[in-house]
């Protein structure tokens, strides 16, 4: 005789993931003697809203779990809705900013200075820039129907600078003038530049430029440009005279003829450079150096190409040198010096004894004014317009400019004294006999050729060292 099946005893058991995102439904086995489990659609949707359920409810997925039980199984029935995720405001460029001092090399190994990328250059009413407005986000809803807010957005204040203009909308931004375009943080700097499409010869004439200047040719015979800014030539150079109150970039280097004159405030970037007078109070980079006179009071590169090299003249570098070459072959007198030379120190110490004089003299005029003012506050009398106290006070002011524009040199040969304590020659390839090395008071000479040696300074002469670092990524 069948023994009476039990009704099934259990409710749906109603989970709910800790972001209320996801419902499911799980529906546990009868125990032995119960009916199958059996549920209506108004039963089962009657147990998810008592569960708090009230949006993203699948009726799809509860009536499939009404018609056929599945025991012992999480079965989502309902999903909340993420907020959509909105979009901070930014800014799209119209110009680059992707710039390169280091030229690519050809498949042949030679260094290629025209891929060279300094400047960025603008002309007047050009789009420079547009902002694109925040977009907002879509609020969502957990299943339990609580709204979700999305992230807040953020706008980006209007950019700052000068020589450009924005629209009332501040969304687009103009250029004002023809100049160079960089960016300093959140800032536009738009500034004037003396840009030339052809060479720069006699019908050009000389060059003398509050800021940068750009020169698409090349620099012919006798012609002399002056920038306060950096100077940057695509064509050859021939004699003529190069001074820059920042970097000059020699794109396609120089034919001095022992007539050039090359100076840089900053640092000096050039293919090659023969037969000039160059100065530079940065870094120099090169990739052939040819019988120059050179005064670099940070580091001589020339290691960019297979044929880099330094032949012949006399080349300072206070901060070190690094070739891949240095002399050549047929014993050409190439002579090198690394480190302070006598010359800075003599200058650092002579500084220092003007910047103390001044100092002393300063001293000497801040008591004589003090002297002289306490007399007429003693008499009772005013001595302010008195003649004999303003020159005091004029030359007070003028040493006092002396001494700060003084400590600022002292401040510079400083830092270079102790950069140059550490200066060496590197060389990654060959250095050949007639090539002469000083470092301060040490000296030595070639006599043969050697490879891939560095040269240290030490308390009993100058060592060579092997080299077996790789070319660096200078």
């Amino acid at each position: 005789m069948d023994t009476e099946l039990k009704p099934y005893s259990k409710q749906p058991h109603i989970m709910i993931d800790s972001k209320g995102m996801f419902a499911s439904v799980r529906i546990t086995s009868p125990d032995a003697g119960e009916e199958e489990a059996h549920f209506t659609i108004a039963q089962m949707m009657d147990f998810i809203e008592g569960a708090g359920i009230v949006y993203g409810v699948d009726e799809r997925a509860v009536a499939s779990l009404c018609a056929d039980i599945i025991y012992n199984t999480d079965v989502v029935i309902a999903v909340g809705t993420e907020p959509t995720l909105g979009e901070n405001g930014y800014f799209e460029y119209h110009f680059s900013q992707d710039f390169s001092k280091k030229p690519t090399i050809r498949p042949d190994g030679s260094a290629d200075f025209l891929s060279i990328k300094v400047i960025e250059v603008v002309h007047e009413n050009d789009l420079i820039v547009t902002y694109h407005p925040a977009i907002q986000g879509k609020p969502g809803k957990n299943v339990k129907g609580i709204d979700l807010e999305p992230k807040p957005v953020r706008e980006m204040p209007p950019l700052g600078g000068r020589g450009f203009r924005r629209s009332e909308d501040n969304l687009t931004y103009y250029s004002e003038m023809d100049g160079k375009i960089t960016m300093q943080g959140n800032r536009i700097l738009i500034s004037p530049i003396y840009e030339i499409d052809q060479d720069a010869d006699m019908n050009v004439g000389n060059i003398d430029f509050k800021g940068d200047v750009v020169i698409h040719g090349g620099v012919k015979h006798g012609i002399h440009i002056h920038a306060t800014g950096s100077i940057t030539i695509d064509g050859l150079v021939e004699h003529c005279d190069i001074r820059a109150g920042k970097d000059i970039f020699l794109l396609s280097g120089v034919k001095g003829a022992e007539k050039t004159t090359i100076h840089a405030e900053g640092a000096i970037t050039a293919e090659f450079i023969e037969y000039a007078m160059v100065s530079c109070k940065k870094d120099l980079r090169v990739d052939v150096l040819f019988n120059c006179l050179v005064n670099c009071e940070g580091k001589i590169i020339a290691t960019s190409g297979k044929r880099s090299a330094i032949i012949g003249g006399n080349i300072t570098a206070v901060q070190g040198l690094s070739a891949l070459s240095l002399g050549n072959k047929f014993g050409t007198v190439t002579r090198i010096v690394v480190g302070v030379d006598e010359e800075r120190l003599k200058e650092t110490a002579q500084l220092t004894e003007k910047i103390g004089a001044l100092e002393s003299n300063i001293a000497k005029i801040k008591k004589g004014v003090e002297d002289f003012d306490a007399l007429a506050e003693k008499k009772g009398i005013s001595n302010r317009d008195d003649p004999r106290r303003m020159q005091l006070l004029r030359v007070k002011i003028r040493d006092e400019a002396l001494v700060a524009q003084d400590r600022t040199r002292l401040e510079e040969l400083r830092e270079m004294i102790a950069a140059g304590r550490r200066a060496t020659v590197k060389v990654y390839d060959t250095v050949y006999a007639g090539v002469r090395i000083k470092m301060l008071e040490q000296n030595v000479q070639m006599s043969d050729y050697q490879k891939k040696v560095e040269f240290v300074k030490t308390d009993t002469g100058i060592r060579m060292e092997p080299l077996d670092e790789p070319i660096p990524d200078e």
